[in-house]
């Protein structure tokens, strides 16, 4: 491959160097550039296809800014290995219909040569390449401010990045930085395990430095980045760039490098940006961005570990400004004491805690790829407006690598009101359980400032993984907080709900609501809406649907149900406001009456208690009923009823007889509106037998069987079903006596139920009498009427 790859070179020397600009397609006018810039044409083609590696160095590259102005230009600083020409395409980073790219210059080929090694300084380890200059990329005063993607291809089709933000100075609402400075200090190129050093010691090789370890204490933008040449940006930034620009936001870009040289630029702008991996802040960043909130502009923090070491920037060995980042995080061996210290932010030699400014600060990692679920808190507040969210829902894999919460052994930001939006638990790296939150706060410049607590948030808004993540509930509470930005939130102190002290069940009644301002005034311009929820959960309740006020108030029409003290709360959860009035909800007149035993069952002559309550059409006790009640019952010869009665508060208790066996009810009906009734069901069961009967036939045919019924009675003439005596049968038939024509002795049995039937014959004319008796009870006992005895 080396030797095809010199040939080659050789077959090109002298071939003039072209470039091709691409112009953009006309589009429909639009309010921002980012909307008809992603119009245009779009292609997947910017995506790398054959990387290149540090330890070949088939291709590498820097630029000699990190940012340009449109109609600017930058110099590219290519390397191939071995010699051969390669060829630059600039595309910019967007959404273009989800292809991800636009073309805007083709160059090329261009004659290439293999630069000399970079080589650490002995004392820093800071590695500046001085690479010489390959070609100038002049930029269109028409290419839209945006992220690029320089892709440097060699002959042998090896390609690597060189990243590029194009501003434009627009005013535009949005001023998105991209975290160039901690792409550059996680940097070890060349990533060949042996001389590259970054602002740490874990990918840092070769010598020692002054730091003790191999790590670096300053690094220098002019080198290439490790591996596929990105910085980052792919990882956490690329998908809220292209959320951003699929949803047309206003939005103009720029980096840290561009934030610490014009921090004012922040004014400029609404809200203001910081993405992913933010981790490296200069003191001229601190103070733009805290002077940007506290002349109200908002600020959003869409990742995680932003703002946590100082870093100062120094000059090139050419001259050049802000080209060399400096972190020595050992105040011992820095040069430079005081507020520039490149120490923590949250040390107490700066005590600046990054919290102060994002409401949250960092706290631990988990491993990469092991993110956790992002767990909602706080879900009324108005961040979350629209999503649906409830405390616990969550959200898969948003959570991670690094995570920041608020530190209560730390400043909390000064702030009007603060919430947090989340409470994420997970083990971290060490082991150890922690946790993550998001959070909104308000300064008291009325800027708002959110800070996601996750590097992945920018995961659920656009899909650019192999796992999906987006989630639009996500999507939503990103769009809220954007759209809170341009707007702002209604100035409302609290909602004032009116209600009738005492309201009846079933009947509809008014209330009204006012969004009040601190002074108790309308506030005319509210835009929220309201939400009725009570304490009355019963079926039939009606509330209003949710509805927005007409300047600041509305009526409303409720019916409750429930009878007793409610509550009526009136809500806005997206700006968390909610009033909660008493009144008392007294029961429709009676329809109905409910009559309860205290038993199901009663043996017969025995008093059932009862009780009678009086109900409106919706079960609530009618307190005020004050009809009479006049009971009966369908036992045709009860023992005792109540009489005529009247209730109190509703209720009454009362007692009835019945003496009838099986199943009775007793009734109780208004005596002047006979619909006002209600009944209930009892069980009578008959007491112990008291009498027994014998049914006989009144002739019988000499020595001819028949029939005989011998049924037990309790003293209530009901049959003792519960009998189970024993019976035996005698006659004044001598003869048939002395034959066993009686019936032998019998023992009822369940089966029975207090009636058995038997077969006797009589011998001797003309006429006979049959006895039956208990055998252990004499009193029960019974003698048939004379039979008349014959031959037919």
């Amino acid at each position: 491959m080396a030797r095809k790859g010199i040939a080659l070179c050789t077959l090109i020397v002298g071939l003039a160097v072209s470039s091709v600009s691409f112009a953009a397609r006309p589009a429909a006018a639009a309010d921002n550039p980012v909307v008809t810039e992603n119009q245009q044409p779009g292609t997947s083609a910017w995506q790398l296809a054959h990387t290149a590696d540090d330890v070949n160095g088939q291709v590498k590259g820097y630029a000699d800014t990190t940012s340009v102005l449109q109609g600017g230009s930058f110099t590219l600083y290519v390397s191939v290995n071995p010699v051969q020409t390669f060829t630059v395409d600039v595309y910019r980073i967007g959404y273009y219909g989800g292809l991800g790219g636009r073309l805007l210059l083709h160059a090329g080929p261009i004659n290439g040569i293999t630069q000399s090694a970079c080589v650490p300084d002995a004392t820093t380890g800071m590695i500046a390449c001085g690479w010489t200059p390959s070609y100038t990329v002049a930029v269109g005063t028409d290419w839209t401010s945006g992220f690029y993607m320089v892709k440097v291809i060699n002959a042998a089709g090896y390609q690597n990045y060189v990243p590029m933000v194009v501003r434009d100075g627009r005013p535009a609402q949005f001023l998105y930085q991209s975290g160039v400075t901690t792409a550059q200090a996680y940097n070890d190129y060349p990533n060949d395990h042996a001389t590259g050093k970054s602002l740490y010691e874990f990918n840092s090789y070769g010598a020692n430095t002054m730091a003790g370890t191999t790590r670096a204490v300053k690094v220098s933008f002019d080198r290439p980045y490790a591996d596929q040449g990105s910085g980052g940006l792919l990882s956490f930034e690329l998908q809220l760039v292209r959320w951003l620009e699929n949803k047309g936001y206003d939005v103009t870009y720029s980096t840290d490098i561009d934030t610490h040289a014009n921090g004012a630029e922040l004014l400029r702008h609404k809200a203001f940006f910081s993405a992913g991996h933010d981790e490296y802040w200069s003191n001229e960043m601190y103070d733009a961005a805290q002077n940007a909130r506290d002349a109200g502009v908002n600020l959003a923090f869409f990742g995680a570990n932003a703002v946590y070491w100082q870093a100062r920037f120094e000059a090139s060995a050419g001259g050049a400004a802000n080209r060399v980042m400096v972190c020595y995080k050992n105040a011992s061996i820095d040069p430079v004491q005081g507020p520039t210290t490149t120490l923590l932010w949250r040390d107490h030699v700066l005590n600046r805690p990054e919290q102060g400014l994002m409401g949250v600060m960092f706290t631990s990692e988990v491993a990469t790829g092991h993110n956790v679920p992002y767990v909602v808190t706080n879900s009324a507040n108005w961040a979350y407006q629209g999503t649906g969210f409830v405390d616990g829902d969550s959200v898969a894999g948003i959570v991670g690598y690094e995570m920041d919460r608020l530190m209560p052994n730390f400043p909390a930001p000064n702030a009007i009101s603060q919430t947090l939006l989340s409470n994420s638990p997970f083990t971290n790296t060490g082991g150890v359980a922690d946790y993550a939150n998001s959070s909104i706060y308000q300064a008291p410049s009325k800027a708002w400032v959110f800070a996601s607590g996750t590097m992945s948030w920018s995961w659920a808004l656009d899909n650019t993984k192999t796992t999906v993540q987006v989630d639009p509930r996500i999507q939503q509470t990103t769009a809220t907080i954007l759209s809170t930005f341009i707007t702002g939130r209604p100035v409302v102190k609290d909602l004032k709900l009116t209600v009738p002290a005492t309201v009846t069940s079933g009947q509809a009644f008014s209330v009204t609501v006012v969004a009040e301002d601190d002074m108790g005034n309308p506030v005319t311009s509210y835009a929220g809406t309201v939400h009725f929820s009570s304490s009355d959960s019963a079926s039939g309740v009606t509330l209003p649907a949710d509805s927005p006020l007409t300047n600041g108030q509305g009526t409303f029409s409720v019916t409750l149900i429930r009878a007793g003290a409610q509550t009526l709360t009136v809500s806005d959860a997206a700006n968390n406001l909610s009033t909660t009035a008493n009144l008392t909800d007294n029961a429709a007149p009676a329809s109905t009456l409910v009559l309860a035993g205290s038993v199901a069952t009663a043996p017969a002559g025995s008093a059932i208690p009862f009780t009678v309550t009086a109900q409106d059409p919706y079960g609530n006790t009618a307190t005020g009923y004050a009809g009479t009640l006049h009971f009966t019952t369908s036992d045709p010869a009860p023992g005792a009823m109540p009489s005529d009665a009247t209730l109190t508060n509703g209720q009454g208790s009362f007692s009835a007889t019945l003496d009838t066996a099986g199943a009775q009810s007793i009734t109780a009906t208004d005596t002047a509106t006979g619909t006002i009734t209600g009944k209930f069901s009892v069980q009578i069961t008959p007491l112990a037998a008291s009498s027994l009967s014998l049914t006989v036939p009144s002739s019988a045919v000499i020595n001819q069987p028949f029939n005989v019924t011998v049924t037990l009675k309790d003293r209530y003439g009901n049959v003792a079903t519960g009998y189970r005596g024993t019976v035996y049968f005698s006659s004044s038939d001598l003869v048939a006596m002395q034959l066993g024509k009686m019936p032998a002795d019998y023992t009822f049995t369940d089966k029975d139920s207090g009636i058995h039937t038997f077969s006797a014959t009589l011998m001797t004319p003309p006429s006979q009498t049959i006895t039956v008796a208990d055998t252990a009870n004499g009193t029960l006992s019974a003698t048939s009427p004379p039979i008349a005895v014959g031959l037919t």
